[in-house]
């Protein structure tokens, strides 16, 4: 089945190399780790010790519901996305 992942530049970057490197494939890596991951289900996750970002008590992003946080970062990685495509279109 195909699928898309959107992944962090560096993280694929990496990953491509370790392929290379290796002489595997992007997908393989991809399966391999996927399913390290499902096999071991009930391993501990490391639990913050304290909040990622320190918000003051009037920070207006207290107000916002984690559907509105969703939609902002979307529409911010869509105008990113736009003005890369812009700046390639140059």
């Amino acid at each position: 089945m195909r699928t898309t992942l959107d992944l962090p530049d560096d993280l694929l970057r990496s990953v491509k190399i370790k392929a290379v490197e290796t002489g595997s494939t992007l997908r393989q890596i991809v399966v391999d780790a996927l399913q390290r991951e499902m096999a071991d289900p009930a391993r501990p996750r490391q639990r913050l010790e304290r909040p990622p970002v320190k918000l003051s008590r009037d920070a207006p992003l207290r107000k916002l519901s984690p559907g509105d946080v969703k939609r902002l970062d979307t529409e911010s990685v869509s105008k990113s996305d736009e003005a890369k495509a812009h700046a390639l279109r140059r």
